[in-house]
């Protein structure tokens, strides 16, 4: 069947601003930056989705051995530490954009992970429960967070979570936290700011462990990488998919001006089995 003219530029022009339509997307999170980007829906099966949320800022506190590190920020950081010792104290903090999910909307099921890369890389054992708690009524910038500025240093103490366990060169993760992620992304999103992880138990001189922070370099644009993150099974309501989760655009805070843009920080995949590549890590 041959074509007008006519109806071969109404079709380019279509394909055109298709194509500026995903360019603006780019565009905006280079100078506005938002975690979403052009990708086709991911409808859900039987309503039941994994989420994958990866952290838009994280950062750590260091009181150093005798205070000396105690108004220093290390927000530019590519990784994140814990540390509890004679040779230093040190805290981990993560915080999330929040999706808004369509009303309806459960949360079924959601771990809190972080990547350690490290094999005993301090001496001492792996085999560790770290602290999780969650930071409530007391906000905290990346770039200004030092040890003597943290939200948890006196005021409202953080609420506790639950227990990461640490693996070796594996995703390190607590078992399901199901109550917090539900304040977190639904009841409470504008109290909740994040989570803080430290050490509770000291060895001998002492323990340091890191971890891959979300400003990582390996991390892409499509390519969440080894940021810390929580993985999740949602339930939608019916008639809806994913492509109703809305992500806000990203603090002025975040942690991704080094790294190449847009930042994706969500992942979705339909069922209710976490895909083998994620490697969440196992319940214990």
């Amino acid at each position: 069947m041959k074509r007008t003219l006519a109806e071969m530029t109404r079709t380019l022009a279509g394909m055109f601003t298709a194509i500026i339509l995903c360019s603006l997307t780019f565009t905006g999170c280079l100078t506005d930056p938002c975690s979403c980007v052009c990708r086709p829906d991911t409808p859900a099966v039987g309503g039941t989705v994994c989420v994958w949320l990866a952290s838009d800022r994280d950062t750590y506190a260091s009181f150093g051995r005798v205070g000396e590190e105690a108004d220093r920020n290390f927000g530019d950081y590519g990784s994140l530490v814990v540390a509890k010792g004679e040779l230093a104290n040190k805290l981990s903090y993560v915080n999330f954009a929040r999706p808004t999910f369509p009303e309806g909307t459960e949360i079924l099921e959601a771990k809190f992970e972080m990547f350690h890369g490290g094999k005993n890389e301090d001496g001492t054992t792996d085999d560790l429960l770290l602290n999780v708690g969650a930071i409530k009524n007391e906000p905290w910038g990346r770039s200004t967070l030092t040890w003597n500025n943290r939200p948890d240093r006196g005021g409202v103490p953080p609420s506790d979570v639950g227990e990461l366990r640490l693996r070796s060169q594996a995703w390190s993760g607590t078992n399901n936290i199901l109550g917090a992620a539900k304040e977190l992304l639904l009841t409470q999103p504008d109290r909740h700011y994040g989570f803080v992880v430290s050490l509770g138990q000291v060895f001998g001189a002492g323990v340091e462990k890191g971890f891959y922070s979300n400003n990582d370099y390996r991390r892409k644009r499509d390519d969440m990488a080894l940021s810390p993150r929580m993985v999740m099974k949602i339930r939608l309501p019916a008639g809806k998919t994913t492509s109703d989760i809305k992500m806000p655009f990203l603090s002025p805070d975040h942690d991704f001006s080094k790294l190449v843009q847009p930042i994706t920080t969500i992942h979705f995949s339909p069922g209710s089995d976490y895909p083998a590549e994620w490697n969440v890590s196992p319940n214990w």
